[in-house]
């Protein structure tokens, strides 16, 4: 028994060593994880700083993109290989007049056909027509886009093929490029106006001076002759018709130089608002009035100051206020409106007349043609020419039986 007692102690000593001894090596472990698990967290909170600075990255580069090409003035529109759009920037929801195209089948939109060929034989085929035209109508007007296509395939590119392998997939499909050809078709058509205008004035020119000199002789011989004829007034009257005539060209000839000499605007710094105003209280005020036309003005601004030729540009206005009171003989709403973007003035002038026929449309500002009888056919021509001479645009809208509207375009400041 008292060697069980003396071996006790011995035993409790052994077993506190290999206690301590396993407590030791406890902490080392548990030490020995407190470093890795602290090498880990830093290695994680660098990769995570990695992360997000590509992640930051990215979305700079993104919106970098997206506002490239927002900017850009074409259209652009990518078609995967299942009718998706994946890519629509704003010029061609502004065309397409379509917001919500992006990530919707092109064709739940518009018909297989509206880009001038068939979009699902495209596809299916990778091929298609490069370049081509599609007009429709918008609005009662005539619309032309021209549209540019192009097959995308990046699947044999070693960038694509990393890609395909983290995203499944691979970037094939149809690029679209669209350019409203409307606006330039309508620069066109004012630009062989313009060129076919001045050609016709130097011939106008030519042939008034040509014209006068034999017209001056008739005129002068027919005077002599109808002196010689008193007392015979048969022969009188003749001698008189021809004078009258002689006139009467004459008065044409002077017309046709005074169309072709350019105006010399003397401009000053004018609001615009009070001239309107001034021309709207004018016309009230004269007798021949029709009391059953309704005469608005409203302005963005009370006050619109551009420099013009007050009385080149007053007289371009009332040409048109006078045209519009015309197209209403039984009455209606003439309404003048005047808007300022920051660089140009425009000033809208609509009636709720007659309206003038589609026929006709291309023609009003055309010298010496006219649908009134006693009309020159100079009195728009010389608007046009008075708003050019503002450096200025002049477009007319209007649908028979629905009234007309001129729009008139002038620069807030010169040299814009």
């Amino acid at each position: 028994m008292s060697l069980t007692m003396s071996q006790d102690p011995f035993s409790l000593e052994q077993a506190f060593k290999q206690f301590t001894l396993e407590t030791d090596r406890v902490e080392m472990a548990y030490h020995s994880l407190i470093e890795k698990f602290n090498s880990v967290q830093h290695t994680l909170q660098e990769s995570q700083t990695r992360l997000s600075g590509k992640l930051a990255e990215l979305d700079f580069l993104s919106r970098y993109l997206e506002s490239i090409l927002n900017h850009i003035s074409q259209g652009i529109i990518f078609i995967d290989l299942k009718g998706i759009v994946t890519t629509y920037n704003d010029a061609a929801r502004e065309l397409l007049r379509v917001p919500d195209l992006l990530f919707h089948p092109f064709n739940n939109f518009f018909d297989d056909g509206f880009l001038g060929f068939s979009l699902k034989e495209a596809l299916n085929s990778q091929r298609c027509r490069e370049r081509g035209y599609v007009t429709w109508l918008e609005g009662g007007q005539t619309r032309e886009l021209e549209v540019e296509a192009t097959f995308v395939s990046m699947s044999r590119t070693p960038y694509s093929v990393s890609m395909k392998q983290s995203m499944g997939q691979s970037v094939e499909g149809l690029l679209i490029l669209l350019r409203d050809m409307t606006r330039i078709r309508y620069l066109q058509q004012l630009a062989d106006r313009h060129d076919r205008l001045q050609e016709l004035g130097e011939l106008a020119a030519h042939l008034a001076h040509e014209i006068r000199n034999p017209l001056g002789g008739i005129k002068g011989f027919a005077t002599i002759l109808k002196d010689e004829l008193k007392g015979r007034p048969d022969l009188e009257q003749m001698a008189s018709s021809i004078i009258e005539g002689a006139d009467g060209l004459n008065q044409c000839v002077s017309n046709m130089l005074h169309y072709t000499r350019p105006f010399q605007p003397h401009f000053e710094t004018v609001d615009v608002v009070l001239i309107v105003e001034d021309i709207r209280q004018l016309m009230m005020a004269d007798s021949s009035w029709n009391p059953q036309v309704v005469f608005n003005v409203t302005s963005s601004s009370s006050q619109v100051v551009v420099p013009v030729d007050p009385l080149l540009f007053k007289s371009a206005l009332l040409n048109l206020f006078v045209n519009a009171l015309q197209a209403m003989p039984k009455g209606g709403e003439l309404s003048v409106s005047l808007t300022a973007d920051g660089q140009d003035l425009s000033i809208s002038i609509r009636d709720n007349g007659a309206g003038i026929p589609s026929q006709n449309l291309p023609k009003i500002f055309s010298p010496f043609f006219t649908t009134k009888e006693a009309g020159n056919g100079l009195g728009l021509a010389d608007v046009q020419k008075a708003i050019h001479a503002h450096h200025g645009t002049i477009e007319a809208f209007s649908e028979e039986g629905n009234g007309s509207e001129f729009v008139i375009k002038i620069p807030l400041k010169l040299g814009e």
